[in-house]
């Protein structure tokens, strides 16, 4: 829903209040973000008979904006066609990955950051060249990124006993036993990281489909299990890895599958090791999204606000129903790409789905942007990109405007608040979700701004403006079982002329993985179509 459109809502505005001489405004509160009541009649097939007002005939047929169809749609151009159109169902693009605007700054309303691709990913290096966020080469061939979408240093820091500490690992207080299990830790990272396989493939991998088979059997426990077997039991270990879980998936540690938890620290190279650094813009990363469409070149062949409500994939058909003005389109398609959600196609599909019903679980999220007057500060460390506490279920706030140049600072800043709803199964998960869609946003900015004053005392006073984005399935959770199984094989498989090419038929929610699935099923489309794609590289072919 558009800011514009929902100011003044009586639902999503808080009203005025009379302000005694000095005191600033209330703070203006809304939601941003998908609409859950599109949602809602897609599940309930409100839109699915009606009379059609247009066809329309078209190579390939895309369905989702987010990081995966617009990978596909970039990469279509790329191989030279253009016969495609992509059917969006918010107004907005770039699903999890989108952005928002705030007075003060633009700011991400999901996903905020990508780690520099390791070795072996030329296919986003690529993308990344393309977009203008690698500059060229040095000397030994290394990419040169742009300095503006490198984040700035400070990167973290965290909030406890009442003073923030540089660095996510809480350190403070440590006893000589918990100092040794996390030197044990990062002992056991070293001797796996870099290591292959008797396959000869990475242990760990992106995408995750290209790690050796050696160690995929520590999908089937959990990340909590693992430590156990490895008597790592200190509460700051397991803090600082349960936040890595919670951030990346949407998960705990016993929710989490060893082989998912490693792969965090492991696939993109140990970070001290790796001399990577974070890309980020004060939007997220609907800076990359937004570029792979500019690129696309899609024109009026970009449907917004375009509801797909009946898939017959061995006909090659798409039903669309565009809730603004009640049109209805018919779409022949020579290829689907399904880079929607993998369980909303079980509702619309013509005939049987492959995949049973709850087969795959996702988190649900609460993200919101605040704007403040005043940028915050706090004893110790100085104000970082990331700002994490150690009590409470959120995952603290980034800071949209911390990139910016020091010569064009302005007062205030924007704060992008994290906080995933984590349960233990479908029955928790849809109780969180209830939760989630339930509150207004008056009551969710409440509990954001608590939030963040249990970190600065008296922000409150400095808040301007506070979206708040409600993500119900934000993320696929990578349970254990799940990565290496018949589910994700049935998730992702071909059906007739469609093929699923989310992040969630991967197993793992990330920019990387959703980027390579898009790519990866582009150029699949191509060959059932006949067409070559001569700049394809061999990290963009499935494994």
């Amino acid at each position: 829903m558009k800011r514009r459109g929902f100011l003044g809502a009586a639902a999503g505005t808080v009203a005025s209040a009379a302000c005694g001489p000095g005191r600033p405004p209330p703070p203006v509160v809304e939601f941003a973000g998908p609409d859950p009541e599109r949602g809602h009649h897609l599940r309930e097939g409100t839109w699915r008979e009606g009379p059609v007002h247009e066809t329309i005939h078209t190579e390939v047929a895309l369905v989702g904006a987010g990081v995966a169809g617009s990978a596909a749609a970039w990469r279509l151009r790329r191989a030279g066609l253009t016969d495609v159109h992509l059917f969006e169902l918010e107004d907005d693009v770039g699903g999890t990955a989108r952005g928002g605007e705030l007075p003060r700054s633009r700011h991400p309303l999901g996903a905020h950051y990508l780690p520099t691709p390791p070795p072996g990913c030329p296919a986003l290096e690529r993308l990344l060249e393309d977009l203008g966020v690698i500059l060229g080469r040095d000397a030994r061939g290394r990419p040169e990124y742009a300095p503006s979408a490198i984040a700035a240093a400070p990167l973290e820091r965290h909030f406890g006993r009442g003073r923030w500490y540089e660095g996510l690992y809480p350190a403070a207080g440590e006893t000589a036993d918990e100092a040794a299990q996390w030197a044990r830790w990062h002992a056991h990272l070293r001797a796996l990281d870099g290591r292959r396989g008797a396959d000869g493939r990475p242990l760990f991998a992106i995408p995750v489909a290209r790690s050796s088979a050696e160690l995929r059997h520590l999908d089937a426990v959990s990340f909590a299990a693992y430590l156990d077997d490895l008597g790592l039991h200190s509460e700051r270990l397991r803090w600082a890895l349960d936040y890595a879980c919670r951030d990346d998936y949407g998960c705990t540690l016993a929710q989490t599958s060893a082989f998912a938890g490693l792969h965090h620290f492991l696939a993109r190279g140990l970070e001290e090791t790796r001399g990577g650094f974070i890309l980020t813009w004060p939007e997220g990363n609907a800076r990359l999204v937004r570029g792979m469409l500019e690129r696309a070149d899609l024109g009026d062949r970009l449907h917004r606000g375009a509801a797909v409500v009946a898939v017959d994939p061995h006909a090659g058909e798409l039903r669309v129903h565009r809730p603004a003005d009640g049109r209805r389109l018919r779409v022949h398609a020579r290829a689907i790409l399904w880079a929607a959600p993998r369980f909303v196609l079980g509702r619309l599909l013509v005939g049987a789905d492959p995949l049973p019903a709850g087969a795959l679980t996702y988190a649900p999220w609460l993200v919101a942007s605040v704007e403040v007057r005043t940028a915050p500060r706090g004893i110790g460390a100085r104000l970082a990109w990331d700002n994490v506490p150690l009590a409470g279920p959120s995952l603290g706030y980034v800071v949209a405007t911390h990139g910016e140049p020091a010569d064009q600072r302005r007062p205030g800043a924007v704060l992008t608040y994290y906080e995933p709803l984590c349960g233990d199964g479908p029955a928790e998960l849809a109780a969180q979700r209830r939760r989630l869609l339930a509150g207004d946003p008056s009551s969710w900015s409440d509990h954001v701004v608590a939030a963040l004053a249990a970190m600065h005392p008296g922000i409150a006073a400095e808040v301007s403006h506070v979206t708040v984005t409600r993500w119900g399935h934000a993320m696929i959770r990578p349970v254990p079982g799940l990565l290496f199984g018949e589910t994700l094989a049935r998730a992702r498989a071909k059906i007739g002329r469609l093929r699923p090419c989310a992040a969630d038929v991967a197993g793992l929610p990330l920019f990387e993985e959703a980027f390579y699935q898009g790519s990866s099923a582009a150029l699949a489309a191509l060959a059932d179509l006949g067409r070559s794609a001569p700049d394809a590289l061999a990290d963009e072919l499935p494994a």
